[in-house]
């Protein structure tokens, strides 16, 4: 279908604003030109205008990237899917929507894949074509459009590429020296990127050093992170502290779970303090772990011994294996979270010093969020089934634990997760591994 009256004029609105800065845009193709969905904004990324424009669009053909309009050409610099015959199809497009514009189609790195305008366009034409491939990169610094009259100067011993180059490096140079020294953690990596490309086109690497830009173009617009801390935890593998620490967690576990599985009076008691001494340790305080365990440990003591002295409270049947299995998956959550910075910083170590490349290495520090599904709800409903006596409520309690699982193992099932431990080109790792036989284990025992 068509677009609506509101959207056309919101879209020639902004194309007006395409002549002093490159817009994202959505494309949707109609089964006519006159039907396409084109969408454009100031902030949003190409990739959000494309699904706007499916969902309003009659067809699966969809690309993306972004528009720059200089003179009479409006230049589509493509970034997702190249749809053949584009340039043409958006000139009809734009013809049947009153706007008179020659149509130019580039790739990411400036170079022209289509071009369609009128045969009796003249050579100013062809010069101001040329010029509007040189905006395929943002110019957040908003630049002016000469007037499409053929009187501009045009030196035709200038090298294009360094032309480009200059506008580019105008416009994201201001963006990327706002990294140096930000406390974002990508800022190091993104200024050495940055500076990498500033030394291929003082060398005359033109190709380059635009590549770089291109792929450095969306982190640099939308700037550094707020709040990001430059200051890493205290962690480092020659931490005593820490060395201290991984030689008493595993037996202080093992005594905590042996603890729960009597139900001790105080049990809330133990479990915030092991909980508190976990997260101080995780958060590289691993001398307030130290001093949290060395406070804990009688109290688990006496509560592991109860059972002896006739103490406890009366047990739920067969709390251990439930207990067991709660401690088994907070240590999985925690395993999956050491393989996939292992994962990180092996990318890190590969891309970081190629600028080429570096974008990739800064990618690599969202990997953990692909863990954020494994929440800990799990060890809530194994916790609750240990203090729940045989009975409706536990039957439920354990139907709730057994939907969870299904949850994180059709998590499992993605792309990301059947190709992350050896097929990630760069480490092997036991993320899927881990969480795949602990998630069996554990549904084992809730058969029982």
């Amino acid at each position: 279908m068509a677009m609506s009256p509101e959207n056309l004029d919101e879209m020639q609105t902004l194309l007006k604003k395409a002549r002093q800065k490159d817009l994202s845009f959505g494309l949707c193709l109609g089964k006519k030109p006159e039907d396409n969905v084109f969408f454009l904004d100031l902030k949003k990324s190409g990739e959000v205008m494309a699904r706007k424009a499916k969902a309003e669009g009659e067809t699966g053909k969809l690309t993306y990237g972004t528009v720059g309009v200089k003179g009479k050409i409006a230049t589509l610099m493509v970034e997702g899917k190249m749809l053949p015959g584009l340039a043409k199809n958006m000139k009809v497009f734009m013809t049947k929507n009153g706007i008179k514009m020659k149509v130019v189609i580039t790739d990411p790195s400036g170079q022209v894949l289509e071009s369609d305008g009128d045969e009796d366009e003249d050579d100013n034409d062809a010069v101001t074509d040329a010029n509007a491939v040189d905006q395929s990169t943002d110019d957040t610094q908003g630049h002016d459009a000469p007037d499409d009259d053929g009187n501009d100067d045009v030196n035709d011993n200038a090298d294009p590429a360094a032309g480009k180059w200059d506008q580019v490096a105008a416009a994201l140079g201001p963006l990327a020296a706002k990294f140096d020294g930000a406390s974002d953690p990508r800022a190091a990596q993104i200024v050495k990127a940055w500076a990498a490309a500033e030394a291929a086109a003082g060398k005359g690497d033109y190709k380059s050093a635009m590549g770089v830009a291109v792929k450095l173009k969306p982190l640099l617009v939308a700037g550094p992170a707020d709040g990001a801390s430059n200051s890493a935890p205290p962690n480092e593998a020659g931490n005593p502290d820490r060395k201290k620490w991984e030689a008493v967690q595993s037996p202080l576990e093992a005594l905590y779970t042996k603890a729960l599985g009597n139900n001790p009076a105080n049990r809330s008691q133990l479990e915030a303090a092991w909980g508190m001494a976990l997260e101080k340790a995780e958060g590289g305080d691993y001398a307030a772990a130290l001093t949290i365990a060395g406070k804990l440990k009688p109290r688990l003591d006496e509560a592991a011994n109860a059972a002896a002295s006739g103490q406890q409270d009366e047990i739920p049947k067969d709390v251990v294996p439930f207990q067991k299995s709660r401690v088994l998956w907070s240590n999985t959550r925690k395993k999956m979270q050491a393989e996939m910075e292992k994962l990180e910083k092996a990318i890190v170590d590969v891309c970081a010093d190629d600028p080429e490349l570096a974008p990739v290495a800064e990618e690599a520090s969202g990997l953990n969020q692909r863990l954020q599904i494994f929440d800990d709800q799990l060890e809530d409903l194994l916790d609750q089934i240990t203090g729940t006596a045989e009975g409706p409520d536990r039957t439920r309690l354990k139907a709730d634990a057994n939907a969870k699982i299904r949850e994180f193992q059709a998590a499992l099932q993605d792309d990301f997760f059947k190709e992350v431990d050896g097929e990630n080109g760069f480490v092997n790792v036991a993320v899927t591994a881990t969480a795949t036989q602990s998630l069996q284990a554990i549904a084992n025992v809730l058969a029982k």
